[in-house]
């Protein structure tokens, strides 16, 4: 094997490996730790520094989910957060969930577990 390929190989394996660790060991800075209702099942996931509305990880598993619709309702007011043009909420991979937020924002999503 020469050395190109090799350097191929060992980049391969070490960004498959960084990609597996995130998903069950998110950096100190992901401090946002939920459990998300997602089609009646409980979720774990810490949610990224950007806030929800980003994708994020489910603990102890491949699934990433990305959010493609978020309404929030705060003090009896729902608000559309997030509305991404040509989503179908109808689609075989798009999971309904729902949470409320550390704040007591009550918040719903459709997005796409992948």
């Amino acid at each position: 094997m020469n050395k190109a390929t090799r350097a191929l190989a060992v980049g391969i394996i070490v960004s498959a490996i960084a990609a597996t660790s995130q998903a069950t060991s998110p950096p100190p800075s992901w401090t946002n730790l939920r459990i998300i209702e997602c089609d009646g099942e409980a979720v774990t996931t810490y949610l990224p520094p950007p806030g929800f509305g980003t994708p994020f990880h489910v603990v102890d598993s491949p699934d990433v989910i990305i959010p493609k619709y978020v309404q929030v309702t705060l003090g009896g007011q729902t608000f559309v957060t997030l509305n991404v043009p040509g989503f179908d909420p109808t689609g075989n991979d798009v999971v309904s969930c729902a949470y409320v937020d550390p704040a007591g924002v009550f918040v719903e999503f459709l997005g796409l577990r992948k």
